[in-house]
């Protein structure tokens, strides 16, 4: 028999959750002895793995136990509810033969048939326990009549019946079924939980387990106690017979390497290098990684990244994502992972998700690379201004009036790169030159991006449209882009950055392109 139906718990206190122990306990010792008070319905919610079903025959086995004492002083005591798991009522319970207690699934059984049968036989007195009890597995599965015919139910119960309705998916269970119910939520397990869940599966089969070894199973069990139960049973059985180490652990799931393969993408996404990020999926490919667990794995990684960026918990792996950037790649990723089961190349989604996130992202490296390159030769220590350059140009130009050179000097502009002095020239009716006004928004847009990346990635899908000397006008392609600009923090230093490039105090003005 499998680990996880082996060691299923059998009473409130082998209940690895915390929190559920607690609220059970809390619940049935008001209703003890008698447990003619206790609530006539339950709701257990969660994610699949975390014992919902389990704990509704524990319940069922507390309201019915023939076999517990309650004298004074064991009232007194939190196990003074627990069930003996040795009276008949018990027994045949957790053997599930039990003739008053029901399980139902609601994924076969999801009709209204179903449910006027199971509303016909409720008013038949129990044939041996004290109370009926129904155990409705995945409810959310019901039809919306079947719903309505259980609401009819469980408004007006009899007193011999108690419902536990289980479910994965508690926002498709209707309101008025929600309001009828005790809920319990069953979250995720923790770490130290699910280690707890472990051991005692360790100890009961005779196991030689490091404790480092646990916590790593815990962490690929993702919060699931059935997941991590079935990760022991297959180390177990790669083991044959030696001890359970990190060692085996990494040759069954690639934990390491997986870890490795993690890092390595949100690097290379960070730097968006597309050969480099293609090369960690291609590597993982071929050491026979679930490409479906990496993608889930890195964004669970950039996810956590995220939260950190806002000020919530710490992250796993650091790289040089702005909240925007990881906005962006989740987006994709999350896409990638929704076509995974469609694919026929198992890696295909992710591959597209990193083409797509790195796109054009060499050609803007070079283009960045030699906006540093001229930056650093046009100008010195302080850093490129289009005022210098502008001085610089009206001194050639000046030089040249002296020596008898009437020619225009627009005209004689050199035609090059447009951040050389050589052409951020005025037209001889005094106006800025259009070569002038492309240098100066390619140096707002490098100013701006030291301050914030993101808004130097909204500057460039904008455009200078006018300048008359004391405003400057910025073209934004879209309502989103205007937003961004205008707000105060942004507002203020693009204003700095320009009156600084500029040299003269000036207004800037942002419009939407019509």
């Amino acid at each position: 028999m499998v680990y996880y139906r082996t060691y299923r718990p059998q009473k409130i206190s082998d209940l690895d959750s915390e929190a559920v122990r607690r609220k059970l306990f809390s619940v049935l010792q008001v209703a003890a002895p008698t447990f003619l008070q206790i609530p006539h319905a339950f709701l257990f919610t969660g994610p699949k793995g975390l014992g919902k079903t389990s704990t509704a025959r524990i319940v069922a086995k507390v309201i019915n136990c023939t076999g517990r004492t309650h004298s004074a002083k064991r009232l007194a005591q939190s196990d003074s509810i627990e069930p003996c798991n040795e009276c008949q009522q018990c027994v045949s319970i957790t053997n599930g033969t039990n003739l008053d207690v029901f399980e139902i699934d609601a994924a076969s059984n999801r009709g209204i048939d179903e449910i006027r049968d199971l509303k016909e036989k409720i008013r038949l007195s129990p044939v041996s326990a004290q109370k009926k009890v129904y155990i409705i597995d995945e409810v959310h599965m019901l039809t919306t009549e079947a719903f309505n015919a259980l609401l009819k139910t469980l408004e007006e119960p009899p007193s011999h019946a108690v419902f536990i309705l289980c479910t994965t998916e508690a926002h498709k269970v209707p309101a008025t079924i929600l309001s009828r119910c005790l809920h319990i939520g069953f979250k995720r397990a923790t770490d130290d939980e699910l280690v707890r869940a472990l051991q005692r599966i360790v100890k009961g089969e005779g196991l030689k387990i490091d404790e480092q070894t646990l916590h790593e199973i815990a962490k690929l069990a993702d919060g699931g106690f059935r997941d991590g139960t079935k990760i022991l049973e297959e180390l177990v059985a790669l083991s044959d017979g030696k001890d359970i180490n990190a060692a085996l652990l990494e040759k069954g799931y690639q934990v390491t390497s997986m870890n490795q393969s993690i890092r390595e993408l949100i690097d290379a996404c960070a730097e968006k290098n597309l050969q480099a990020s293609i090369a960690v999926v291609s590597k993982a490919t071929d050491a026979g990684t679930d490409m479906s667990y990496l993608l889930s794995e890195l964004i669970e990684a950039l996810h956590t990244l995220l939260l950190s960026r806002v000020g919530v918990g710490e992250a796993l792996f650091v790289a040089e994502l702005e909240i925007e950037d990881l906005r962006e790649l989740l987006a994709l990723l999350t896409k990638a992972a929704g076509e995974m089961k469609y694919t026929v190349v198992p890696s295909l989604p992710l591959e597209l998700a990193l083409v797509s996130w790195c796109s054009g992202a060499q050609e803007l490296r070079i283009k960045n690379e030699e906006l540093r390159i001229e930056k650093k030769e046009t100008v010195g220590k302080e850093g490129v201004t289009v005022a210098s350059m502008r001085r610089e140009a009206g001194n050639i130009a000046k030089l040249k009036a002296v020596n008898g050179e009437e020619q225009d000097v627009k005209e004689k502009a050199v035609k090059g790169d447009p951040s050389e002095v050589s052409i951020l020239n005025y037209a001889a009716r005094g106006d800025h030159s259009q070569e002038w006004i492309d240098a100066l928004w390619k140096n707002i847009i490098i100013e701006i991006k030291s301050h914030n990346h993101m808004i130097a990635g909204v500057l460039r899908s904008c455009r200078i449209v006018s300048y008359d000397r004391k405003v400057l006008t910025i073209e934004a392609a879209a309502s989103f882009h205007k937003e961004k600009l205008v707000e105060p923090k942004t507002f203020a230093a693009l204003l700095a950055v320009c009156e600084k490039l500029i040299g003269n105090p000036i207004e800037v003005s942002i419009t939407l392109k019509q």
